[in-house]
């Protein structure tokens, strides 16, 4: 009697086996990366998103320091803007691209910053006039984010950090702290 054997050899099996690990080896950091760059992105569209949730209702006067409304600052002062009641499209999960929460102190908590880079001057001139630059700065509990405060103008995807972001530095174009208000925004 004749038998038909069918099905593979262990070594074969062994074969297939190597070969999809090698594949895995290759596959996994290529996903990761795609994945980081994908978060990384997200991060830098979402820093762009609060610059322009915080803009509007700055210039028209909604957001106060106590009972003060936030105006415009003077040359070289800034205006820190809390973005903690400003809700972007997804909700207020209150987490940044990576997952994970946001700090919750100091200045590395997300903030964009008015500072009027123009000069002082006597007003009769162009040096009196006001030049408004926006910033980003805030990193989430992970060091995930951007701790150098970014402009508006250059903010991309190769200024955040993952993982490496550190403490945040000072606000930029002012000579002092005590030039910083913070505002938030009047419910």
């Amino acid at each position: 009697m004749k038998t038909n054997k069918k099905g593979f050899t262990l070594i074969e099996l062994l074969a297939v086996i190597v070969i999809l690990g090698i594949l895995m080896l290759t596959a996994i950091p290529a996903v990761t990366r795609a994945i980081a760059k994908s978060r990384r992105n997200t991060y830098w569209q979402n820093a762009k998103q609060y610059i322009q949730a915080a803009q509007t209702p700055f210039l028209a006067g909604e957001y106060k320091n106590g009972s003060n409304v936030c105006a415009i600052p003077a040359p070289t002062y800034a205006v820190k803007i809390s973005l903690d009641n400003i809700e972007l499209e997804g909700g207020t999960t209150k987490k940044s691209a990576f997952g994970v929460g946001y700090t919750s102190s100091g200045n590395c908590k997300p903030y964009v910053i008015v500072v009027n880079e123009g000069t002082a001057g006597n007003g009769t001139t162009t040096e009196g006039r006001d030049k408004l630059v926006w910033y980003f700065v805030g990193t989430d509990v992970s060091n995930n984010g951007i701790s150098d405060p970014v402009s508006e103008g250059d903010l991309s995807i190769s200024k955040v950090k993952t993982g490496t972001a550190t403490e945040c530095t000072a606000i930029p174009g002012t000579t002092t702290a005590a030039k910083t208000v913070t505002c938030t925004i009047s419910n």
